[in-house]
């Protein structure tokens, strides 16, 4: 049994790492028929609409940044083609912003202070999401800039809230859109924020107090790598359609789903991923065909990523017995395959290459999670030569770019 657990902004870091660290066993399910597509009962889509422009975001707040909202940056490189937030084997309790650009050599670019966890807005510029609040009351919560070349932070947006999924945000490509959720006790709204002003288009339901299952649970809110749309997809709200896709920059609902859970994007366009609960179907919508099963395969798979660089997907599954493997699903299923070992939690840090850990089987010490834990080894898989390298990064908490970003 999971621990019951009412979690603020904070702790969306925490639920990600609990589920990197291993998850609850998968049953095997059945291979959905043809005809499980067709029973679908999503919000129509309409025709795509006119393209739009969204004009430039506002200027910062004027407002300082709050000191227990503080990051600060020290560098001492230069901005890459591709980056990651890290920590590394030799230093594991600093995060580092690192040039990936060759995984099995990483190079430090800046050292981050801080409690926060950031996101990379591009090659020069993170996010954060902070909050004040305590357990069981609201706090002051803020969006977060810091320039990290230049050492300029500025608050993006500022409210009160502190509830879970409060601060959960997410950047357009071309950074002139910007998609946060704010939550409490009386629910969570969803905001879109452009030069035009900040509109609430979308609410939620309040988050209850229960158990996590990091196999099933899953949060994640990302635009299109065309910017077309963005995507919401959540399982924690009691009330409302845990995934929804709103167009850019109208914010009007244009497909959703009452339950669904582990989505991502491809790597190009708008086509949305996405399974449901307990199930092992995998669905996709985009804006022209609508829902599709591109899967054949059963596969109940566990916080898929998308390659910024060429086209695939990368994701665990847990078999029958609770053991983690890595897939990887690309050009329409033309390739793709389950990976050697036990290993869980991929990563592209470029794209060809991938981070992912290994687990091991924990026996007694396991509490109340899968068979197996991280068992402190990391790997880079050369998808080229289809060769495993041991890697000196221990975590990786945030890559770029992101599709549609390069």
């Amino acid at each position: 049994m999971y621990p019951s657990v009412r979690l603020g902004v904070g702790a969306l870091a925490a639920v990600l790492v609990l589920a990197a660290c291993g998850s609850a066993p998968t049953a095997v399910l059945p291979t959905p028929s043809p005809s499980d597509v067709a029973s679908l009962t999503p919000t129509p889509s309409p025709s795509p609409l006119p393209s739009e422009t969204p004009s430039p975001l506002p200027p910062p707040s004027p407002i300082p940044v709050p000191s227990w909202a503080v990051m600060k940056a020290v560098c001492t490189g230069q901005p890459s083609a591709r980056e990651a937030i890290v920590t590394l084997k030799s230093a594991l309790a600093i995060k580092v912003i690192a040039d990936v650009t060759d995984p099995l050599h990483p190079k430090t670019i800046c050292k981050l202070t801080g409690g926060w966890s950031p996101i990379l807005v591009t090659a020069g510029e993170i996010s954060w999401a902070a909050s004040q609040h305590r357990p069981g009351t609201p706090g002051t919560s803020a969006i977060i800039t810091l320039d990290i070349f230049s050492g300029i932070s500025s608050v993006v947006v500022i409210w009160q809230g502190g509830g879970y999924l409060d601060g959960l945000h997410a950047w357009s490509p071309h950074r002139d859109l910007l998609a946060y959720l704010v939550s409490d006790a009386t629910g969570v709204n969803i905001h879109l924020l452009s030069g035009g002003g900040d509109r609430v288009v979308g609410s939620l339901g309040a988050v209850p107090g229960r158990s996590v299952i990091p196999s099933e649970d899953d949060s994640f809110l990302q635009f299109s790598p065309d910017g077309a749309y963005f995507a919401l997809e959540q399982t924690f709200t009691a009330t409302g359609a845990h995934l929804q896709v709103r167009k850019s920059p109208s914010g009007v609902l244009v497909y959703s789903q009452a339950s669904a859970t582990m989505a991502t994007w491809g790597s190009t366009g708008s086509k949305l991923y996405f399974r449901h609960l307990l199930a092992a179907t995998i669905y996709a919508w985009d804006p022209v065909a609508g829902p599709t099963q591109p899967i054949g395969q059963a596969l109940a798979w566990i916080r898929p990523q998308a390659d910024a660089g060429d086209d695939y997907l990368a994701f665990t599954v847990r078999d029958a017995a609770g053991i983690p493997h890595v897939w990887l699903y690309g050009h329409g299923g033309r390739a793709g395959s389950q990976l050697a070992n036990v290993r869980s939690s991929p990563q592209f840090l470029t794209a060809s290459q991938i981070f992912y850990i290994e687990e091991a089987p924990c026996g007694a010490n396991c509490g109340p999670g899968p068979a197996t834990i991280p068992d402190g080894k990391t790997f880079i898989f050369d998808m080229g030569h289809q060769t495993e390298t041991a890697s000196t990064i221990a975590t990786v908490y945030a890559t770029w770019p992101k599709p549609g970003q390069n």
